[in-house]
């Protein structure tokens, strides 16, 4: 089993199973410090700040090497290479199979609420949340635990498990008084449960405690569900039939809006109008990687929620590990077929096709690359509607509204590194910031990595940070080095294409830049004209390519891959994922 490590309560190591002393305090903070930022590098000044916050002694940086050492050999037989030494700093390597957190957040994801939430003890890192910094991070782990808990909460009543859920929802609710969606959804548990007096009384429990503590009473929508069910019969179950303005009950299993969200505005608004006009047919937001298909998807879906009132869900067509997942065990993981589809019955999909189409839903369908994926989740009538997420455009998807995404615009880019960095940062070294965001290519995902990463390191200069990130190699290091699930979503990438395509991505990633003609890939691909073009429209139809300008001849034509899969691909320290007739061949799984 190997060493493992749980944050979501007290600090615990575990060695195959068994508990393991991490040391001193000091020892136990620094150890702390770095699974509450795992795979980030955390620099030594940082460090140096938890661990004394006023006055650090001379020897601080050598006391911290001593530590370092110290859990090097309770974790590792000290080889260094869990905590690896990185550019002034420190990094604890973990994975999902090692760091509680980490699964919890892989599962959380993946849809799989119930056992998420089996993983947390009790506070996140409890007994060290009086550190600044890491109790920042206990507190962002604590309102991801109630998003998932709410979204839980509500799953299992769709799916008729309101009554079992009670105890959970009722301890969970207790710690967290003033969460009205979690009592909301405490109250109709309670209610499908025929607990019709216990559900009011938590009602007036909630409605005394925010006059007291924040001096406001329920929400409009709390306030009429809590009028709907004083007008039930005592021996009637409550209907529930609240205008659906109000229907808060309604399931909403969508990963959370990103509050940094910018730009997109006009295509946002082009999506809700094509879906609240009833359009038939469903929505396709396709572009490049990392150009924020999902997170469009997800704010258009956040807006909708008064229009939807049968709820919205996230359907993540993938695995973590990039492999599509299997289309009943997609359908078996929405809430309300669950519920309907005990063991024998007939075809689990015709079972979700015939629910959404008598119930007005709506529906995020993420990272479809081929139209066989999707057509089997569509409803075939009703007033449900689906968005669908893809590189390409999927244009033998019949019916579809489709909307591309490209980058961001400069001042897009600049705006929303102001957001997360800070706008008065951005001002005061404008030339800078400009070259961070070219050197992400002005892609959304690289921006974002860029600017949580610049958030992080708030001592470092945006200068000294746009000359790390100038060569694909740094850029590589600064934005995937902490996350190497986003090294992997990258090289993943190119996982699925033809060999013929694959090997053309490879050979384009030795061009000095991302941006080229048909001529300069004609050479690389060592290939006739004709064919160079057949490769690089493949490529262009899976979404690892895009255009530059208008139209134009073949000849004239700027080609660019993203600067971020560039950068992967140039700096040749990415997985080479064989092509999918190669894994065939060999019978890889």
């Amino acid at each position: 089993m190997g060493v493992s490590f749980g944050i979501l309560g007290p600090l615990q190591v575990l060695r195959d199973g068994f508990p393991v002393d991490p040391g001193s305090g000091k020892q136990q903070t620094l150890l702390a410090t770095l699974l509450a930022h795992a795979n980030a590098r955390v620099s030594s000044d940082v460090l140096v700040e938890v661990l004394w916050t006023d006055d650090p002694p001379r020897t601080a940086r050598k006391n911290i090497q001593v530590y370092v050492s110290a859990l090097r050999r309770l974790l590792d037989g000290g080889t260094g290479s869990r905590i690896v030494h990185q550019r002034g700093g420190y990094v604890l390597q973990a994975t999902a199979d090692e760091l509680d957190a980490l699964s919890f957040m892989q599962r959380a994801r993946a849809g799989s609420l119930t056992e998420a939430l089996d993983l947390w003890r009790g506070p996140a890192l409890d007994g060290f949340r009086g550190v600044p910094l890491i109790g920042d991070a206990a507190r962002r782990l604590e309102r991801r635990f109630l998003e998932v808990s709410e979204d839980w909460a509500e799953a299992e009543i769709a799916a008729g498990g309101g009554a079992a859920a009670i105890e959970r929802l009722t301890e969970i609710a207790q710690r967290h008084p003033l969460r009205e969606r979690l009592r909301m959804a405490q109250m109709t548990a309670l209610c499908r449960a025929g607990r019709r007096s216990e559900a009011l009384a938590v009602y007036d429990d909630l409605r005394q405690a925010l006059a007291r503590e924040l001096g406001l009473p329920p929400s409009p929508a709390l306030g009429r569900f809590y009028q709907s069910l004083l007008r039930e019969q005592e021996d009637s179950e409550p209907r529930f039939e609240v205008p659906h303005r109000a229907r808060a009950h309604a399931p909403n299993l969508l990963p959370w809006d990103l509050p940094n969200l910018t730009g997109r505005e006009t295509e946002t608004a082009e999506v809700v109008d094509v879906l609240t006009r009833g359009r038939s047919g469903p929505v396709v937001v396709s572009g490049p990687l990392g150009a924020g298909k999902t997170a469009l998807a997800i704010r258009v879906a956040h807006r909708l929620g008064d229009h939807f009132s049968d709820g919205r869900f996230f359907v993540r067509l993938r695995g973590e590990d990039g492999r599509l997942r299997p289309l009943e065990d997609v359908v078996s993981q929405l809430p309300f077929t669950r519920a309907r589809m005990p063991g024998g019955r007939a075809d689990p999909r015709r079972e979700w096709q015939t629910w959404l189409s008598q119930r007005r839903a709506l529906v995020v369908l993420d990272d479809a690359r081929r139209e066989c994926e999707v057509r089997p989740l569509l409803p075939e009538t009703g007033q449900s509607a689906v968005i669908v997420t893809a590189r390409s455009a999927l244009i033998g998807l019949e019916g579809a509204y489709r909307i591309r995404l490209s980058t961001f615009t400069p001042a897009e880019a600049l705006q929303f590194l102001g957001r997360v960095i800070g706008t008065d940062r951005v001002t005061a070294d404008r030339e800078s910031a400009e070259r961070v965001v070219a050197a992400c290519g002005l892609l959304p995902l690289g921006v974002r990595l860029a600017a949580e990463r610049m958030a992080f390191l708030r001592h470092v200069p945006l200068r000294e940070y746009a000359a790390r990130i100038a060569d694909p190699g740094g850029l590589v290091d600064e934005l995937c080095g902490s996350d190497p699930a986003v090294r992997s979503r990258l090289t993943e990438a190119i996982g699925d294409l033809p060999g013929p395509a694959h090997q053309a991505v490879l050979r384009l990633g030795t061009l000095a830049e991302p941006v080229f003609t048909l001529q300069q890939a004609t050479a690389v691909l060592e290939a006739e004209t004709g064919t160079a073009i057949r490769l690089l429209e493949t490529l262009l139809e899976a979404g690892i390519l895009t255009v530059v300008g208008g139209e134009e001849a073949a000849e004239t034509v700027r080609y660019e891959m993203p600067r971020l899969p560039f950068a992967v691909f140039v700096s040749g320290r990415h997985t080479v994922f064989e092509p999918v007739e190669s894994r065939l061949h060999t019978g890889a799984s």
